[in-house]
Parts: structure tokens; C-alpha cells; sequence
């Protein structure tokens, strides 16, 4: 797959396996079943050869009716996946809404009293509903 498939990015030129290569290897199959196995596979568009063969070694050897190897490599690598996002978001988000909470009050509101107390006072005292009384 790594030598015969496509090779768009760098690091498929340098032998590892991309989704490209993995689509054109599996021609014909359902690509939402060729998605779901890479996605199992790692946790990117590239996967380390070696670590792409031993997971598919498993999942081929795998003799449970509910595939429960790829049930649980997949789960892995959606759960990763998505508790990064969760945790980059975390990181900014109090940054990034804290400089558009304040931006919008002291442009839109400047005279609202809560503007001292934020995020807090959206949902406390003065209360994000007394707003439009402060507007210019």
C-alpha cells in the first residue's frame, strides 16, 4: 500500500501510510468502512507502517462475533481525537472569550455595569437581560 498508493503529503514520501494509499489499495470497498478501519488505525491522515500492520493483523485475528478489537482500537482513537479538541478548546476558550466578552461590552455597552465582573455577571448580577439598557 505505503509503496504502490498515492503520496501527497510528506511524510507518505518517507514511508508512512496515508489515507490516500489506504483508499486506493482498497478500491471498491465502501468508504465509509475503509474511514472507519484507518480511523482505527490512527488518529491522523498517516500511520506508522509497522503500527498499521500489527493493528490490522489484530483485527483480522480477531475471532469475538462483535469485533470487539476494532471496536476498541476505534473507540481509542475517536476518544483521543476528541479529547484533544476538548483540551485545546479548554486552553483557549477563556483567553478567546474573555477578549470577545470584553471587546463586545466595552464597544457596544460601554456604561454596563457588569463589565467589571465578566463572564460572571452575564449571569448574575446586572444579568446579560439589562444589556440593551446600556447600549449607545
Amino acid at each position: 500500500m505505503v509503496e504502490k498508493g498515492p503520496k501527497p503529503n510528506f511524510m507518505s514520501t518517507k514511508g508512512y501510510l496515508c489515507y490516500d494509499s489506504f483508499v486506493d489499495a482498497n478500491k471498491g470497498c465502501n468508504p465509509l468502512t475503509i474511514r472507519a478501519v484507518f480511523d482505527a488505525l490512527s488518529t491522523g491522515d498517516n500511520v506508522s507502517p509497522d503500527v498499521a500492520q500489527t493493528k490490522l493483523d489484530s483485527f483480522s485475528n480477531d475471532s469475538s462475533s462483535d469485533f470487539s478489537v476494532f471496536k476498541s482500537e476505534l473507540l481509542k482513537t475517536k476518544l483521543a481525537g476528541f479529547s484533544s479538541i476538548a483540551f485545546l478548546l479548554f486552553l483557549l476558550g477563556p483567553i478567546t472569550g474573555s477578549t470577545c466578552l470584553e471587546s463586545f461590552v466595552k464597544g457596544w455597552a460601554p456604561g454596563w455595569p457588569g463589565s467589571d465582573n465578566l463572564p460572571w455577571s452575564l449571569v448574575l448580577e446586572p444579568g446579560i437581560w439589562t444589556i440593551p439598557e446600556y447600549w449607545n
